[in-house]
């Protein structure tokens, strides 16, 4: 099993790492535990994702993903498609 470690203080590298973690899993490589670890303080905590939760490893990335383009003064890639149709 692989063991990752990520600083929240970092969401763009933290992101770089997960998103190394996520494509070696589709790859079909094998559960893997992270720990995380936020603030000056250093609050940590584990999470295992396993073979079958790409998808909850995904929706981490991609917050850690939106936290960096906010740091670098950039919109966030999420976007809501409005439906405007009508009777």
């Amino acid at each position: 099993m692989t063991t990752l470690d990520i600083d929240e203080s970092d969401p763009c590298e933290a992101a770089k790492k997960l998103r190394q973690l996520y494509f070696g899993m589709i790859a079909g490589r094998s559960a893997a535990e992270v720990r995380f670890r936020a603030g000056p303080n250093g609050v940590e905590r584990q999470v295992t994702f396993a073979k079958g939760d790409p998808d909850k490893l995904l929706a981490v990335i991609r917050g850690f993903e939106d936290q960096c383009a906010r740091l670098q003064g950039k919109r966030s890639r999420r976007f809501a498609l409005a439906s405007g149709g009508r009777w």
